[in-house]
């Protein structure tokens, strides 16, 4: 995907590269050039699937009962059960926000509602077997799984996504330039934009045949540039 623009005033352009994003070992330095043709702004994005290594749980963990240090007792005894069978499923440690609670009045009874948020990092080695034990817990509630990429490979990728983002705005602006009957082309500025995309989370129920990991959606790794050539 592009798109372009002419711009017909020259002006000086800063060449910029934003160290940050890129992943260069020094930031590079600023420097300017002026165009004594015609300016021609391309956007380019090239994006990929780069392969899920490990899948990230949501859960919800609720406790009920009819006063306030019950619920906490409840949801605390579930959190312990939580953390002690899924400790040897996951990658890394569980993430659990503060527990929260409040009233709910259940016609003329009054009773109590807990509730904690957790997050999981697990492999495809332990897929199944997780969402089984989750599934076998009460008071624990899957709200959704997102596919993760490994850090280095989407950093790879991004710099294989970049160079055909670099080919695609050179020969893009070769062609305005040969329409235009300019006989040289020249980059004079480069801004970079990336995004890593999961994708939409997804419920998984257990099954008798169980779910493979392969089948789960892959994220995206996006790559976008901002060209400014020089047209003479």
């Amino acid at each position: 995907m592009f798109c372009q623009r002419l711009l017909k005033r020259c002006w000086a352009v800063p060449l910029l590269i934003n160290a940050s994003v890129t992943g260069l070992a020094t930031p590079a330095q600023a420097s300017s050039a002026t165009c004594d043709g015609t300016q021609l702004e391309i956007s380019v994005r090239e994006q990929d699937a780069s392969p899920a290594v490990r899948f990230r749980f949501s859960l919800a963990v609720t406790g009920e009962a009819r006063s306030e240090q019950a619920v906490m007792q409840q949801l605390n005894h579930r959190l312990g059960r939580l953390r002690r069978e899924l400790q040897p499923l996951v990658k890394g440690r569980l993430t659990v926000s503060a527990p929260t609670s409040h009233p709910r009045v259940n016609g003329v009874e009054k009773r109590y509602v807990a509730r904690a948020a957790v997050s999981a990092d697990v492999t495809s080695a332990n897929f199944n077997q997780f969402i089984q034990t989750v599934g076998a817990m009460p008071g624990v509630r899957q709200q959704g799984m997102q596919s993760m990429a490994d850090e280095a490979a989407v950093r790879q990728l991004q710099q294989i996504l970049m160079a055909k983002a670099l080919l695609r705005g050179k020969a893009e602006a070769k062609a305005t330039a040969e329409v235009i009957g300019s006989a040289q082309v020249r980059l004079i500025s480069i801004q970079r934009g990336d995004s890593i995309q999961g994708p939409r989370p997804m419920l998984l129920k257990s099954s008798a045949e169980g779910f493979d990991p392969q089948e789960a959606p892959s994220p995206r790794t996006s790559v976008g540039l901002r060209l400014v050539y020089c047209l003479s």
